[in-house]
């Protein structure tokens, strides 16, 4: 049984691919694992992946006191690379830190497994001597889709959404190695129309930015897995079960842009009366200590003035982190706001 969502004239209705069910329906997926290859063979590019094993997402730490960590989706290649596919709906400030974090996990297990792998064989009876492991690496790759933007240094285009690092030495670019790798897709710097469209790359992200605006089938979509990725999004072709999950996953994305937004009101909020209760003591010192009601008067207004032009200052780089997070250039970003570069470099 599925669900039916069309409209008389003929109008379909696309399913938001960056809410979690949505995103592990068309990457987290056994039955969908062709749509994952065939993502990370174009994303990275250099690679010719041709089948993948889901690997656990929940990873405990170490010990009990260290964090437990939650993936999005990890695999793993015949050949031993990992791959750690993330979305991040929201802006976060140390999300490449972040990214490194997750990859030494992958990395601490490799170890656990050549240790598994020595207990193994010497408890079958076979001379192994002594446990010892060379660190030779399997590739562990970062690929995430990120609704927002980074900053970047230097002359970093402003439409450049995709980047690539891997650890190279600072002046010749030397590779010291090639164990791990960062792709970052910044939706928040694609800025392309459904008709500007020129590879089917750009197709792709267009598609994980917009497809749940449109209503048909654009022409120029006719690659057979973007036939694939519209039959998997459409949410006619949903079951009941399919259609709750999802609407309870939209849900959870709205609630936590709501949070997001609270706690930015609330931020401002606060802003605002802890620069008015400072600029009324600091009104009532200096009125104090010139002595003279009129002093007090004017360090009350003075103190008040104050307080209020701090709270406007705190809204102003809370819209400009907004700004920024969506797309718009720190320039254009300093322009609005008022707001000078370099200040606008240390609060993003």
């Amino acid at each position: 049984m599925t669900i039916v969502r069309e409209d008389s004239d003929g109008r379909r209705e696309f399913a938001n691919l960056l809410c979690d069910f949505m995103f592990k329906r068309l990457f987290g997926s056994e039955a969908n694992k062709d749509v994952l290859i065939w993502f990370l063979n174009m994303v990275l590019e250099d690679v010719d992946i041709v089948d993948v094993t889901f690997s656990p997402t929940e990873h405990p730490g170490l010990t009990e006191e260290d964090r437990k960590v939650i993936f999005d989706i990890s695999c793993t290649c015949s050949d031993g690379r990992t791959f750690i596919i993330e979305m991040q709906k929201g802006y976060q400030r140390h999300f490449r830190e972040r990214a490194l974090y997750y990859t030494t996990y992958p990395i601490n297990e490799q170890g656990r497994q050549a240790r598994e792998l020595f207990d193994k064989e010497k408890t079958s009876g076979k001379a192994v001597g002594r446990f010892r492991w060379d660190y030779a690496l399997k590739p562990v790759i970062v690929v995430a889709i990120l609704n927002f933007r980074f900053d970047h240094g230097g002359q970093w285009p402003s439409e450049r959404y995709s980047s690539s690092y891997r650890i190279r030495e600072d002046t010749t670019g030397e590779l010291m190695s090639d164990s791990l790798r960062f792709v970052f897709l910044e939706l928040g710097r694609f800025r392309k129309g459904l008709h500007e469209l020129e590879t089917v790359f750009e197709k792709l992200i267009y598609l994980l930015k917009h497809m749940h605006e449109l209503e048909a089938i654009p022409e120029n979509f006719n690659e057979p897995m973007f036939t694939r990725l519209f039959l998997l999004a459409e949410i006619g072709n949903f079951t009941p079960e399919e259609y709750k999950y999802y609407l309870n996953s939209l849900k959870n994305m709205g609630d936590y842009y709501n949070i997001i937004h609270t706690a930015e009101e609330e931020a401002e909020k606060r802003g605002l009366e802890k620069g008015i209760a400072q600029g009324r003591a600091e009104g009532l010192v200096l009125g104090r200590a010139e002595g003279k009601a009129e002093g007090i008067t004017e360090g009350l207004a003075k103190g008040k003035a104050e307080g209020i032009t701090e709270g406007e200052q705190s809204k102003a780089r809370e819209i400009a982190m907004r700004l920024i997070a969506d797309g718009m250039s720190i320039d254009k970003v300093s322009d609005l706001t008022g707001i000078d570069v370099e200040i606008l470099n240390t609060i993003t």
